[in-house]
């Protein structure tokens, strides 16, 4: 299961993911993702990873998505840390 909280202000948009990123939930975040193109209008977009447990590999490419587009991440877990890294490796 994967939830997901969004919360908008004048010069943001914090997206907070919890659990795990993988098969329908990634589907279900990738459709999500791109619906709200419209709405954040050149703000930034902070994705805050900390509460993710495991990502799979529909997962790892709705984040390589989201890094195309700009998204900052944040984490604390070296295992979030490491995926992130390889992420931003691969070419676009």
């Amino acid at each position: 299961m994967l939830r997901t909280m969004i919360s908008d202000t004048p010069f943001e948009q914090r997206w907070v993911l919890q659990g795990r990123l993988c098969g329908q939930w990634a589907d279900d975040l990738k459709e999500q993702w791109q619906r709200s193109r419209s709405t954040r209008e050149g703000r930034r977009c902070v994705v805050d990873l900390e509460d993710v447990i495991s990502v799979g590999e529909k997962g790892e490419r709705v984040l390589l998505e989201m890094v195309a587009e700009g998204a900052v991440f944040h984490t604390r877990r070296l295992y979030m840390k490491h995926l992130l890294e390889s992420l931003h490796k691969q070419p676009r």
